[in-house]
């Protein structure tokens, strides 16, 4: 079975890493957040890449570039303007799948864990899913929350940063029925992205794995490869599961 060790740099993600230079590991507040927004920036374009080369590159996917960006979207009614990381839209059907993105990208100065902010973090994310549900209910949402790979044994005793992230995400996530005012708020899928920074011994920079968080996690330690999945199996599985319907089985009539 694949190791860590033995990835290969996503090259969506490498190029995101470069996007944003230099690790701040220890800048202050300002930095570190110009350097989390540049990366997930970098992280958005190469998301959306993949959905352009996905069953869904006939429709509008957008960013298209690093200075291209994402236009602030307004659903139906709200009168709110929301700026989601990756968009696929259809000219009649609208916005057909939306991905945000989140990250925790630095340890806590006092704690040394990376999930101090973790909280905040689930209720940005929860807030875009509500607007964009509230007024497009059948529009496929998808939260992705970037992790460095060192959040996988950030603790000894409790949870890691990773799975506490993973289980937390997991709790908002699925849907029953679009029609139902109360899961608004619940993400349709979420996924949990470790990447390596180059200073995590034996794996490559910008090596990276996706966990979807209804597979449980290791309380410490990393996940098994065969667990996690590539950025362009990540983004197959959000196509199939957005586009998904159901087949219908037919009985046979009564002889006539």
């Amino acid at each position: 079975m694949m190791k860590w060790s033995e990835l290969k740099p996503e090259a969506g993600i490498l190029a995101a890493l470069d996007h944003a230079g230099d690790r701040p590991e220890t800048g202050n507040q300002n930095e570190k957040r110009r350097w989390s927004e540049c990366f997930a920036n970098g992280c958005a374009v190469a998301i959306a890449d993949a959905f352009r080369n996905s069953a869904l590159r006939n429709k509008t996917v957008l960013p298209t570039s690093l200075e291209g960006g994402t236009e602030p979207l307004t659903p139906l009614g709200s009168g709110t303007q929301k700026r989601i990381d990756v968009t696929v839209t259809d000219t009649v059907l609208g916005l057909e799948v939306g991905v945000s993105l989140k990250g925790l990208n630095f340890r806590d100065r006092s704690s040394g864990n990376f999930d101090k902010n973790l909280t905040g973090r689930m209720y940005e994310l929860t807030d875009e899913v509500r607007l964009v549900h509230e007024h497009l209910p059948h529009a496929f949402m998808v939260g992705v929350f970037f992790l460095p790979l060192a959040s996988v044994d950030d603790k000894t005793e409790s949870a890691s940063s990773f799975a506490r992230t993973n289980i937390k995400l997991n709790e908002r996530t699925g849907r029953l029925d679009p029609a139902l005012a109360g899961h608004a708020s619940r993400c349709d899928l979420t996924y949990v992205a470790l990447y390596g920074t180059g200073d995590h011994a034996g794996v490559a920079r910008g090596a990276c794995r996706f966990q979807n968080t209804d597979t449980p996690p290791p309380k410490i330690g990393r996940p098994k490869i065969g667990q996690t999945l590539s950025l362009s199996e990540t983004i197959d599985e959000i196509v199939a599961k957005a586009t998904y319907t159901e087949d219908i089985s037919w009985a046979e009539p009564e002889d006539v």
